[in-house]
């Protein structure tokens, strides 16, 4: 054994002291153990009966090999030698006496031993010792068998580990190592087994690895904590900013494997990144194989920060330092924040192997290995991925195929097509002539670096292989998409023979007037989601009762790579026993071919992209039966599988259709001749054509909406979005500020230069319509979504009690700050949302402005030297914004709304609420706090929660009685649209609404013990609070330094009752008596005041009849139920 390969082993894993074992290495005497001899736990075997004596002995190493990336092997001058004799049993092995016995104890132990076997079969170790307890016991008996727990290969040196424990009380005297634990019958011949280096300790990390970028735990090792998770890294070059995402949160894997994607930058490269953890006191770590040699240097200087030729580029923490040599200790230890680094300028075109890594204070690419401190146990992550190191210009040639000699391939002008330069990472357009009678077959790409080499170096892809298919090609022309242009390119066509067309192009098994003759079955409506678009684009038909619904006058419009998902809407009620096809017809022949692999998977050329079932598959592969697969809800489930057109797809429209009916993959229907039973119209089947429209960008305009005392959102309660796609009907409800405010209908302006004239030189710029309402909602139809839309309400007094008392539209000149009659900028100081808030004039007007009739608030990184902490003077690493209205406008009962939408992203943590303007009844949070809104993270929840001293855990000041009542409940909101998030506050009870829908209520306790101990601050006058922050890694995460992170407010309004001095202090205040929420299998209570409070079934039965006082969970089955005489649904 030579030393430096004991000291590199033992860093890695201390010995167990309790076991007082030295490493048996077999060099000299004193370290080869008691004794070494074959042994058999078979009682007849030949060598227990002393027939056969077995060769063992230490001999020279002959196999001193190591391996040219890692340095693992074994170099050690002695080894055991043994040879596995056919003559023995499958138990036969060495055994190794150890110089003292080993005690078992219940913790696990790992013994590790060094093993060369040609044959890399089934090895075992079995411990053979005796209990303490039994002195007539034999030294030999086995009192462990262990499974060998690491990966073992012939011809090759390796480290078997075994885990070995037991209850206290049995020593072992000696390991038997069993290289070949099979039944020796079919044995031929015997063969020699070398093992060295035998220790024991308490880790199961193999000492040797072979294969480039190690870790130091198995690729398969799974994090131990669920609240924390990296979601993915941040990437800013020349390329500009760029972001990968891993899905450590679900599948909880330490190792993130996105070698398949990629980041770009350019040798030389000033490199801004991040990490999004989720999580505290955890650093970051950035490595780049600089050389391609398969592993990453990590060497530090004198200095503590990276050597000249390290491979490791930037670190957040470690031993007090950051990879700028600035100091990190206390609190700012607990740091991802990685700073900038450049890309070497040496560096030649190429993938090269990039890691990330989350780990706590460990330099090691491998991973933290520490007691206490283990990437596992702390749930870090390592991340490895690709970056393109690249040049302004990538080379591109033809290559050669056998079908490809019927036909040239030319440049855009028409020559021939030679080797040469083009852009990099830009689309690239080439043209074909095919021979006579010949068409554009497949097109084979190879794009990337190396491209006549392996495609892998060090297990890094180089180059990736494509196949297009023909239809890529229109009118002989093949536009590359830029993201294969992303290194050298060679392009192979082919040419094959034409075939005659088609007749009849999208042909129908029926006439188009054929009417649904079933009596329940029925389409509502189908819409589609992109990854690249959040709303839904819908297709409603009008009249329902035909089974061919034409909607070729209406465009999907979609982005190359989106992927989609399908919702249908169909007859609830009435749902099982039909099936969804849907076709798109990708190279324009008037035909839908509906090819599927043997997997049931789409063909190459197969164009029925997405079905429910056919021949007991879906287009996912999975196994289904006709039954299973059609009795699923598919509003809830999309159980038509997601699809994506192909990468790459040329630009324009391409027909589609989609198709309900019974086990029917015909994209015609079933009907007519050839099928005997389930026609498409008896089942209440339907055939829906419309256009998939492949687009760059999609035509998105601007979506604008006023009201006066009340509100438009989306349908059912929703929010709405900032843009709107073009031709796409947007269903909306309006309601009032409160009762007695009516609107009847919504004008809709919609066109161009909405605020100008109608008409200009001739020209119709905007045309003007009135919707009726209908039950308060209506659908703007897809002819009125031409260009920007503007929706109008204004709803009439019609006697109600609250009127309007404040109100900012945030409507002044666009870059102005907010009006200072009515708000001042918050100011600095420790708590999170406060910590980074902007101080000086140029910090505020970074933060926060007024912009197209929006109050835009935001956090960024922080640029002003001048921006500091309010006490200790450094600098500010984010700089925020944040307003308020203390000592301007406070006011005390009332309803507060405000329309606003946020941006999800890690670190997000925006809010619209509430402060005390004095603190009445003591410091935070005596005096309260209320949250009218919160969201946090990339969540699409929003956060409605009061603070005191009553309902505040003892860690926030607090009693610790904030489940009586609930202090706090949550909505479900779509991030990025925009919402109305409103407070009812009367002098009994907190309301809750998010988009006109009532959400959550906390009710003011009728005990004067709570009222004592502070339950009840909400009766002094409250300032309200707009503010974009992010968070610290507790609730929220720690912030993106790189992202901009947005809030904008439309407007903010308080009502209050017209009776008194609005805006002071204690109004008339109407008594809230009851409010009710229904969740599954659960009716929740909320009375301020003890309220009489009857549920009854529909068959009368009185199932709940008590007084109730603040709140009350009642658990009733699903089903109707009148509760004080008030019709609700349980689900």
């Amino acid at each position: 054994m030579k030393i430096k390969q004991y000291i590199a082993l033992a860093a890695l894993t201390m010995p167990l002291a309790a076991s007082a074992q030295s490493v048996i290495d077999f060099e000299a005497s004193t370290t080869q153990g008691a004794s070494v001899s074959v042994f058999d736990t078979w009682e007849s075997s030949p060598f227990r009966t002393g027939k056969l004596k077995g060769n063992i002995k230490v001999i020279d190493n002959p196999f001193k090999v190591v391996d040219e990336i890692t340095g693992n092997g074994n170099q050690s001058d002695k080894v055991l030698a043994f040879q596995r004799s056919r003559f023995g049993s499958s138990t036969f092995g060495a055994r190794v006496e150890l110089a003292k016995p080993l005690a078992l104890t219940p913790k696990t132990q790992y013994v590790h031993v060094k093993i060369y076997t040609p044959k890399a079969e089934k090895i075992m170790l079995f411990a053979l010792g005796k209990r303490a307890d039994r002195t007539d016991q034999s030294k030999d008996v086995v009192q462990v068998e262990a499974n060998c727990i690491s990966s073992i290969k012939a011809n090759k040196w390796y480290d078997a580990v075994f885990a070995i424990s037991s209850a206290p009380g049995v020593d072992i005297h000696s390991f038997l190592i069993i290289p070949d634990l099979q039944s020796t019958h079919n044995l031929a011949q015997d063969f020699a087994v070398y093992v060295d280096d035998i220790e024991v300790n308490n880790s199961s990390m193999p000492s040797i690895q072979y294969g480039a970028y190690l870790t130091n735990y198995d690729k398969t090792a799974t994090k131990e904590q669920d609240n924390r998770y990296t979601s993915g890294v941040n990437f800013k070059s020349s390329d500009g900013q760029q972001s990968l995402s891993t899905n450590q949160q679900s599948d909880k894997l330490i190792f993130q494997d996105l070698l398949a994607s990629s980041l770009k930058a350019k040798a030389g490269d000033e490199i801004t990144t991040s990490v999004n953890y989720q999580g505290g006191w955890m650093n970051a770590y950035v490595y780049l194989d600089r050389d391609n040699n398969g592993k990453f240097d990590y060497t530090l200087n004198e200095q503590g920060t990276p050597d000249e030729k390290s491979d490791i580029m930037s670190f957040s923490h470690y031993q007090g330092k950051n990879s700028k040599g600035e100091a990190k200790v206390g609190d700012n230890r607990n740091t991802t924040s990685l700073p900038n680094f450049t890309i070497p300028t040496d560096l030649k075109p190429g993938f090269y192997r990039l890691r990330y890594k989350v780990d706590w204070d460990c330099i090691d690419p491998a991973g933290n290995t520490s007691d206490g401190n283990t990437i596992t146990h702390n749930s870090g992550a390592i991340i490895d991925t690709r970056l393109n190191v690249h040049g302004e210009k990538v080379s591109i040639w033809r290559g050669q195929h056998t079908e490809g000699t019927n036909g040239e391939m030319l440049t855009t002008d028409g020559k021939n097509f030679e080797k040469h330069e083009i852009a990099f990472g830009k689309d690239y357009t080439v043209k074909f002539k095919p021979g006579d009678g010949f068409k554009v077959g497949k097109i084979y790409l190879r794009h990337g670096y190396n491209l006549e080499k392996d495609s892998l170096v060090n297990e890094t892809p180089q180059y990736t292989d494509v196949v297009l298919p023909a239809y890529m090609v229109k009118d002989n022309t093949l536009t590359i998409p830029a993201e294969y242009i992303d290194g050298d390119v060679r392009v192979t066509p082919t040419f094959v023979t034409i075939k005659d067309e088609v007749t009849e192009k999208y042909a129908l098994n029926f006439e188009k007037d054929l009417q649904n003759s079933h009596a329940k079955r029925y389409l509502n409506e189908v819409s589609f989601n992109t990854t690249t678009h959040a709303n839904a684009q819908k297709i409603i038909p009008t009249n329902k009762k035909l089974v061919y619904q034409d909607f070729t006058t209406r465009n999907i419009y979609v982005k190359n790579g989106d992927v989609i998902t399908t919702n249908i809407n169909y007859n609830p009620e009435s749902l099982k026993w039909m099936h969804a096809y849907l076709y798109v017809d990708l190279d324009g022949d008037g035909v839908f071919n509906t090819s599927v692999n043997a997997d049931g998977t789409p063909a190459f050329d197969g164009e029925m992209l997405s079905y429910v079932y056919a021949n007991g598959k879906n287009s996912k592969g999975e196994n289904k039966t006709a039954n299973e697969a059609s009795s699923v809800s598919w509003p809830s489930t999309n159980s038509i599988p997601q699809f994506k057109l192909p990468i790459g797809l040329p630009k324009g429209e391409y027909r589609a259709r989609l198709k309900i009916d019974w086990d029917c993959t015909d994209p015609a229907g079933r009907y007519g001749s050839k099928y005997d039973a389930n026609f498409i119209n008896e089942n209440g089947g339907y055939v829906v054509d419309f256009y998939f429209n492949v687009v760059d960008e999609y035509p998105k305009f601007k979506l604008d909406v006023q009201t006066t005392n009340g509100s438009i959102v989306g349908a059912g309660n929703t929010g709405l979005p900032e843009t709107i796609l073009l031709d796409s009907p947007i269903s909306v409800m309006a309601f009032g500020a409160a009762e007695n405010y009516n609107a009847t209908e919504i004008k809709v302006r919609h066109g161009k230069n909405l605020d100008g004239e109608a008409v200009v030189n001739g020209e119709t710029q905007w045309k003007e319509e009135s919707i009726e309402l209908t039950d308060g909602a209506c659908t703007i139809p897809a002819e009125m979504v031409d260009g920007d839309v503007r929706l109008t309400a204004e709803f009439e007094d019609a006697g109600a009690e609250y009127k309007l008392a404040f109100g900012d539209e945030f409507n002044t000149a666009d870059f102005t700050q907010p009006n200072e009659a009515h708000w001042s900028r918050s100011e600095w100081a420790h708590p999170t949302w406060k910590r980074f808030t902007a101080q000086t004039k140029a910090g505020q007007e970074k933060t926060g402005w007024i912009e197209d009739g929006k109050l835009v608030l935001r956090c960024v990184k922080n640029e002003f030297d001048d921006e500091k902490r309010g006490d200790n003077g450094s600098k500010l690493e984010m700089i925020s914004g944040a307003v308020e209205s203390a000592d301007k406008i406070t006011f005390t009962y009332g309803k507060v709304e405000g329309r606003l939408k946020t941006t999800a992203h890690s670190g997000n943590f925006p809010a619209f609420w509430m402060m005390p303007n004095k603190s009445t009844y003591g410091g935070w949070p005596d005096s309260g706090e209320i949250d009218i809104f919160e969201q946090i993270n990339n969540e699409n929840t929003s956060y409605h929660t009061i603070h005191s001293h009553w309902a505040n855990g003892a860690g926030d000041g607090g009693l610790g009685n904030g489940g009586n009542p609930q202090k706090g409940g949550t909505s479900a909101t779509t991030t990025g649209d925009y919402h109305v998030y409103g407070l009812e506050w009367t002098e009994n009870m907190l309301t809750w609404f998010v988009n006109g829908k009532k959400v959550f209520s906390y009710a003011k306790s009728t005990n004067q013990d709570d009222l004592d101990q502070k339950q009840w601050p909400f009766d002094k006058p409250f300032y309200l609070i707009l503010n974009q922050s992010v968070g610290n890694g507790g609730w929220a995460a720690n912030p993106d330094l790189n992202f901009t992170y947005e809030t904008k407010f439309d407007w903010v309004r308080v009502y209050q009752k017209a009776d008194g001095d609005l805006l002071t202090g204690i109004n008339t205040a109407k008594e809230a008596t009851l409010d009710y929420y229904v969740t599954p299998g659960q009716i929740r209570l909320v009375a301020p005041y003890s309220t009489k409070v009857t549920i009854v079934d529909l068959q009368g039965r009185t199932l709940f009849a008590q007084v109730v006082q603040g709140n009350k969970n009642v658990h009733v089955p699903s089903g109707v139920y009148l509760v004080n005489n008030n019709k609700v649904i349980v689900p």
